[in-house]
């Protein structure tokens, strides 16, 4: 059992003879048989979805659950001359880029995106076409799935051992949590290379900001790319309140900002995923090294007591996987102690405002964290 049902190349009942009823139209066909899948996974396995593969996007409304949102990606990343370039192509990377811009409206509204199957280093066409990626194009696309999108399909071969800095991708991208995000340039560039996800917890709200630079085939902000970018405009926040801004990949914490935000310098085949939490003039927790989606998926609860100035938090634990804490210190601040639960030893390290904290747990029970300054 996957856990799915597949509707693929549904639409072609209208153009295969002697494979369609001529009294009815596609779409009433594709409804007629896609219908019954609907009502007996509602009834009988509630936790299964169906997923879309290839068939039109209006056909799918109120029936499937994952919509795939481009054409086949298992050709390779780009072509000489790509859509990346601006030009047409099929089968690419490029396609998914293209086509979760232009339908990412669909996502967390009506279906969850799909962008096909995606690869970090081999791949294998059905129509026999092989290669590989380096790591700058594996880091953009395994980054793109997990900003743009809302599925996960690794169709990878793994018939070898893979690179770790590759294994270490899929780690840091799955799994996929609620949180959906937007093109930010979507009428400025083609494709859209700034993504912003709004993260709203019971505890917080902070966003997540993707930037890409997908290839160096365009004469056009090729090298070095950068872009600046309102608050209120672009990453719908408050342009009158300061923010904190933390880079995933790099570690390092870029600095604060108001009303206007310049992102850094990014060289072909790269990307920078940023953390964008609000400045509270107290300790702040910005990112964590579970996830891209920094917090999304592994804080489970946070806040701050102003009476013991503690910071405090539970995490979501991975046995055996290194975890790190991020905390914004204000100046004139600093960390007294780190408590964790079970009596777990940790590493702390300041560097500037940035306050670190490690540790490695061994179980996968919760870890409850606190901090005082």
């Amino acid at each position: 059992m996957t856990g799915r049902v597949e509707m693929d190349f549904s639409d072609w009942w209208d153009k295969w003879p002697g494979q369609y009823d001529p009294s009815v139209s596609a779409l009433e066909a594709y409804h007629a048989g896609g219908a019954p899948w609907r009502e007996v996974l509602d009834n009988k396995a509630p936790r299964m979805v169906i997923r879309s593969n290839m068939a039109p996007v209006d056909y799918s409304y109120g029936l499937v659950d994952i919509l795939r949102v481009s054409e086949d990606a298992d050709q390779g990343y780009e072509d000489p001359e790509s859509a990346l370039s601006e030009t047409d192509f099929t089968g690419l990377f490029a396609e998914t880029v293209q086509g979760s811009a232009i339908r990412f409206f669909y996502n967390g509204r009506v279906f969850w995106n799909d962008g096909d199957g995606f690869h970090i280093y081999k791949f294998k066409a059905p129509h026999g076409k092989t290669g590989s990626y380096d790591y700058g194009q594996a880091k953009v696309v395994a980054n793109f799935r997990a900003i743009a999108g809302s599925t996960l399909l690794v169709s990878e071969a793994f018939d070898e051992p893979y690179p770790e800095n590759r294994i270490e991708l899929l780690k840091r991208i799955s799994p996929p949590t609620m949180d959906v995000s937007y093109p930010v340039d979507l009428f400025v560039r083609k494709p859209a290379r700034i993504w912003n996800m709004p993260v709203d917890r019971a505890f917080g709200k902070w966003s997540i900001l993707g930037v890409f630079n997908y290839t160096n085939k365009t004469s056009r902000e090729a090298y070095e790319f950068t872009t600046q970018l309102d608050a209120a405009k672009d990453l719908r926040l408050d342009p009158g309140k300061e923010y904190i801004v933390y880079e995933f990949w790099s570690r390092k914490l870029i600095g604060t900002f108001r009303g206007t935000f310049v992102t850094r310098p990014l060289n072909p085949y790269d990307c920078d995923i940023y953390s964008i939490v609000e400045n509270q003039n107290r300790p702040v927790l910005i990112s964590t090294s579970r996830h891209i989606r920094q917090m999304a998926f592994d804080i489970k609860d946070q806040g701050y007591d102003s009476q013991q100035r503690m910071l405090r938090g539970v995490s979501r634990t991975v046995a055996g996987d290194p975890y790190q804490l991020r905390i914004y210190v204000p100046d004139g601040w600093s960390v007294k102690r780190v408590e964790l639960a079970n009596g777990l030893a940790a590493t702390v390290k300041t560097e500037g405002n940035l306050l670190t904290v490690d540790y490695t747990s061994l179980t996968v029970e919760d870890m409850e964290w606190k901090i005082f300054f």
